[in-house]
């Protein structure tokens, strides 16, 4: 059974960490030919869906709250490596940030590059006037939790197990292995 994913939400925009991509890497948004690099990205990332460019239109680009200052590519050598996309929801009458599609090529882990998609997301949300900030996540993603944990974000508790997945989670980072 698969199951739903976890929502984790950062209430406000204060206090966000200095932006410091790592040498030899840079952040930079969405421009006309990236939808490719989009699509290897994330077929390498994910599961292999035989993602093309045409997806990057049907699946972000031709959204209707689609901006093109919340798409973003983490870019090391002139090529895009990684990518997160940010989009502006209306919950409960308020504007909220959701961060989704955060993914880095493999070989790329380890140069916290996901934390900086993520600070930069929060920036651009902040120029949005938006208030809060959502994500939604996978009980495995271990490193990525741990990320969006050290940057503010707290989990929600929106499904039935949600509690007792979250307590597996916080165990599992405070074993010595982590």
């Amino acid at each position: 059974m698969v199951e739903d994913q976890l929502r984790m939400v950062r209430h406000d925009l204060e206090n966000l960490p200095l932006f410091q991509c790592p040498d030899g890497y840079h952040i930079r948004t969405y421009r006309k030919g990236d939808e490719a690099h989009w699509a290897r990205i994330m077929d390498t990332t994910f599961v292999d869906l035989g993602r093309t460019a045409q997806d990057a239109y049907n699946n972000v680009i031709n959204q209707p709250n689609f901006d093109p200052n919340g798409f973003c590519f983490v870019v090391h050598k002139d090529i895009p490596i990684g990518t997160a996309c940010g989009w502006n929801r209306s919950t409960d009458g308020k504007q909220v940030g959701y961060i989704d599609m955060l993914a880095v090529l493999p070989e790329h882990t380890g140069h916290k590059l996901g934390k900086w998609l993520t600070v930069f997301l929060l920036y651009y949300f902040r120029t949005q006037h938006v208030t809060s900030v959502m994500l939604d996540t996978d009980d495995f993603r271990l490193p990525a939790i741990k990320n969006y944990l050290n940057l503010g974000f707290a989990p929600l508790h929106i499904g039935e197990n949600h509690q007792e997945r979250w307590q597996n989670i916080f165990e599992e980072l405070a074993s010595p292995k982590q």
